[in-house]
């Protein structure tokens, strides 16, 4: 298995990252946030996301574009959050434009990266199935697997065939290949890290589904 860090040295000591806990609680804290006192904050959607960062670098050199692409969308929604502080704000000034769909828009930008939590709460959902179903003597899906079935799930449709060969190919090449391994790199173990995933995976429900209503309520479909 390839050797990625996600330690930082502080001080000259080396503190131990934990960077599926550090966007568990920030995703946790944002949804619990919106669910009790709406709108929807951008600066604190942004910093929660900013923690899945550290995860792309763990599917190597070959995903670079991915993390590029994704951490481009967070870049422009905090821009964004300059002049406008809520997702709903965001939302009403493209849907008064016209241009809730184009290509750029604030809104394209918040609906891809809603799609980034979706993707990995699928991701997430089928780790947690893997753990359920673990045999002893290991066995199962491995990780480029279970990245393979997650972004087939979330991502594929809206790819030509093209860009779904090139994902492929990247999967294909991750460094880490057991799910086991992954948790290892990020300093979680089984159990720790299905505490977190399930964390992860409550708090993007309740901010997918958010989204998903913001949009309808406007009558435009998130779908795109």
């Amino acid at each position: 298995m390839a050797e990625v860090q996600v330690d930082e040295v502080e001080g000259g000591e080396r503190r131990r990252r934990r960077p599926l806990a550090e966007y568990a609680v920030e995703l946790e804290a944002v949804s619990l946030s919106v669910r009790a006192a709406p709108p929807l904050r951008l600066k604190a959607l942004v910093r929660a996301c900013h923690h899945a960062l550290a995860l792309f670098d763990l599917l190597g050199v070959e995903a670079g574009f991915w993390k590029t692409e994704y951490a481009e969308r967070l870049v422009a929604l905090e821009r964004a959050a300059e002049a406008m502080d809520s997702a709903e704000e965001l939302v009403d000034r493209d849907v008064a434009a016209g241009r809730v769909r184009a290509t750029g828009t604030h809104s394209n930008n918040l609906v891809r990266v809603k799609r980034g939590i979706e993707l990995k709460r699928a991701l997430f959902q089928l780790m947690l199935a893997q753990l359920q179903q673990q045999r002893p003597g290991g066995g199962g899906v491995s990780f480029d697997g279970v990245v393979s079935m997650a972004y087939a799930a979330v991502f594929a449709r809206y790819h030509d065939k093209n860009v779904q060969s090139t994902v492929a190919d990247s999967i294909c090449a991750i460094p880490v290949k057991s799910i086991s391994d992954f948790f290892a790199t990020i300093n979680e173990t089984d159990e720790s890290a299905a505490a977190e995933m399930q964390k992860y995976i409550d708090a993007a429900n309740g901010i997918i589904s958010y989204i998903d209503e913001l949009f309808a309520s406007r009558g435009v479909s998130a779908d795109f």
